[in-house]
C-alpha cells in the first residue's frame, strides 16, 4: 500500500472536505476521492460517511486515524534520519508572493555559504505552510505575512515601499476595470484604498507578481508594486509611476520554529539573516 494514502486518508480526516483536502495536497478531487476509495478497498471497510455537505469518519476510520499518524511521523522520522546520515540539509518553504520576492536570493545565499548542503524548496498556500512547519516537514518557511503562532519566531527579513504603477502615461482616471491586485496583505490593502476606494474592487487579484505584470503589459492598465521591483528590466512595456504610499509596505518575514533541533539550522539562520554585531 502507497503511504501517501494514508496522508491524504489524514488530510480529508482533518479538512473533512475533499476538495480542501485536494488544494492542500496539491491533488485533483478525484484523486483523492481514487485515493480513500482504494485505501477503503485495502481495509476493506467504509473510512467516511458521506453526507451532502459533511464528511464525518466511521468508527473504522476513528480507529484508523491514530495509526495513520503514527506511520506517517515514522516515515518522517527515519526520512530525516536518512538526510542526516547522508549530510546537512535545508527544506524552504515559500508563499508564491515570497518565492518572488526573497527565496531565489535566499537559495542562492544557502548554496554560497554552505555548498555542501542539500536543498529542497517548495510553493505552498499559506495554511500548508504554517502546518507542514508546526509539523517540522520544512525548516524555513518565508512569507509576506508574519505566522501567528506562540511556537512560531517571525522575523522581517525584506521590506520595500509601495507605489500604484500604470502602462499607460495618459491615463487620466484610476478605475477597478483597470486594476490588478496583488494579495501583498490586509494593511497594504487598506492603505492603498485610504487614497483609492474604488480600488477595493479589481479586473483581477493575484498572489503572483509574475502574473500581476504580465496582466497589464498585455491588457494595460495598473498595480500596485513595489518601487524598485518596478524599475527592474525585460518589461515589454515601461512602468509609470502615479501613486507612492507611505503607509504600504511590501515584506516577506522569515518564519521558525522557536526550539530549532538542529544545531545546523541554527547556524543558517544565525549566518542568512542575524545582522552583524
Amino acid at each position: 500500500m502507497d503511504i501517501r494514502f494514508l496522508s491524504t486518508f489524514i488530510e480529508v480526516a482533518n479538512t473533512r472536505h475533499f476538495g480542501k483536502a485536494a488544494e492542500n495536497l496539491f491533488l485533483t478531487q478525484s484523486a483523492v476521492s481514487a485515493r480513500i476509495k482504494l485505501l477503503e478497498e485495502y481495509f476493506q471497510t467504509t473510512l467516511f460517511i458521506r453526507h451532502r455537505n459533511s464528511i464525518q469518519l466511521t468508527p473504522a476510520g476513528e480507529k484508523l486515524l491514530p495509526f495513520a499518524h503514527q506511520l506517517s511521523d515514522t516515515l518522517k522520522d527515519a526520512k530525516r534520519e536518512l538526510q542526516l546520515e547522508s549530510g546537512e540539509y535545508v527544506v524552504c518553504g515559500a508563499t508564491q508572493l515570497a518565492s518572488e520576492l526573497q527565496l531565489s536570493s535566499t537559495l542562492s545565499k544557502i548554496h554560497e555559504f554552505f555548498p555542501d548542503w542539500s536543498v529542497k524548496a517548495e510553493i505552498l498556500t499559506l495554511d500548508n505552510l504554517s502546518r507542514q512547519l508546526h509539523e517540522r516537514v520544512i525548516d524555513l518557511a518565508f512569507s509576506s505575512e508574519a505566522l501567528k503562532s506562540e511556537e512560531v519566531i517571525s522575523e522581517e527579513v525584506w521590506r520595500e515601499p509601495l507605489g500604484l504603477f500604470s502602462v499607460n502615461d495618459a491615463q487620466q482616471s484610476i478605475d477597478a476595470a483597470d486594476f490588478v491586485a496583488i494579495e501583498w496583505g490586509s494593511k497594504p490593502r487598506e492603505a492603498v484604498c485610504q487614497v483609492f476606494p474604488q480600488l477595493r474592487e479589481a479586473r483581477l487579484r493575484t498572489n503572483s507578481l509574475r502574473l500581476a505584470l504580465s496582466s497589464v503589459e498585455e491588457e494595460g492598465g495598473c498595480v500596485v508594486l513595489p518601487l524598485s521591483y518596478a524599475q527592474r528590466g525585460n518589461k515589454q512595456r515601461e512602468l509609470i509611476l502615479l501613486q507612492t504610499f507611505t503607509e504600504a509596505y511590501a515584506c516577506v518575514y522569515l518564519n521558525h520554529l522557536k526550539t530549532v533541533k538542529r544545531p545546523a539550522l541554527s547556524t543558517v539562520i544565525d549566518q542568512l539573516f542575524k545582522p552583524a554585531s
